[in-house]
């Protein structure tokens, strides 16, 4: 990948840009230990970056039906993401300073997320960031969500930027696998997972932060 050829930045959302991701996790796990209801979190990690479903049989070790487990989990995530979009959420290191860089060198800014794009407009609103970008893809807006390539093309196809001039940002393993179905450059920022070797080694690069994809863009203000 050649940083001067980037035109547009695919950025994911939960886990990438807004620390969301380890809060419902933390919070799906706090709810399950209150009520002492034993269930494996290993399977609820996995799910992380899709628009997928628990598998129940998996991580339901307790005594409650997986209708009413689910239902209940799915509620408490529900209740969570409306506590953030009306108090706010914390932003992850380096947003800013890369948002600050990128609209210096005049590079499309897109989101594609997992999250239902009426929830992901009220997150991104409520830290102030919704404006930053032209385009919003969300899963509801494609038949498949990653791990398939649907959400990126899309994002490509609206804004009218090919996959070899694109580069998304993720932080999840599904939305890597995504990335390069879709023949888009990727950057992972690991959040609550670290991808597995092959799904790395596949990345441009396994960032510590969003600080380091700021650096690789301020090359070519610095050029300007």
């Amino acid at each position: 990948m050649n940083i001067h050829d980037i035109k547009m930045v695919i950025f994911d959302m939960d886990g990438l840009m807004l620390d969301t991701e380890r809060y419902y996790y933390y919070s799906v796990k706090e709810m399950c230990e209150k009520k002492n209801i034993e269930v494996d979190m290993s399977v609820y990690r996995a799910v992380i970056g899709t628009s997928g479903s628990i598998d129940m049989e998996k991580f339901n070790k307790s005594k409650y039906p997986h209708n009413v487990l689910e239902k209940m989990i799915c509620q408490y995530v529900e209740n969570r993401r409306n506590e953030l979009c009306e108090k706010g959420v914390a932003t992850k290191k380096g947003l800013t300073e890369l948002l600050n860089t990128l609209n210096e060198n005049k590079i499309v800014k897109v989101v594609g997320t997992s999250t239902p794009k009426p929830i992901a407009k009220k997150l991104l609103k409520s830290v102030g960031i919704e404006k930053e970008f032209s385009i919003i893809v969300s899963a509801t807006d494609v038949k498949n969500g990653k791990p398939a390539p649907d959400i990126f093309l899309l994002a490509c196809k609206e804004a009218q930027i090919p996959p070899e001039r694109s580069l998304v940002l993720e932080d999840s393993e599904p939305g890597a696998k995504a990335a390069k179905a879709a023949g888009i450059p990727c950057i992972i920022v690991p959040d609550i997972n670290y991808p597995k070797k092959e799904v790395a080694e596949g990345a441009e690069m396994i960032a510590k932060s969003l600080l380091d994809v700021e650096k690789l863009f301020a090359v070519i203000t610095t050029n300007i």
